[in-house]
């Protein structure tokens, strides 16, 4: 990860979902867009039952984590080998 100048880059994303009774279908997400935003609608949906009672907890990372890092092509292959590309 270049540390010295940012600009602009690549990011990865990664969501960590604690739910009640969930029923989303996973199947598909990252591998297309239309997949992965149907996933995301899902879990929406899901989250809008009973004031979002279901929802136990939410992690978000990304990568690069500082506002001076760039992500270059190879450090996605290098750091991140089965990523799919969106």
């Amino acid at each position: 990860v270049d540390t010295e100048g940012g600009g602009a880059t690549s990011v990865v994303v990664s969501l960590i979902l604690e739910m009640v009774g969930d029923q989303t279908e996973f199947d598909g997400a990252g591998f297309s867009m239309a997949q992965t935003e149907a996933v995301l609608q899902s879990i929406a949906s899901d989250v809008m039952v009973e004031d979002g009672d279901f929802v136990n907890a939410v992690e978000v990372f990304w990568t690069p984590g500082e506002s001076t890092e760039t992500l270059t092509n190879m450090d996605l292959i290098t750091d991140f080998p089965e990523l799919v590309t969106l």
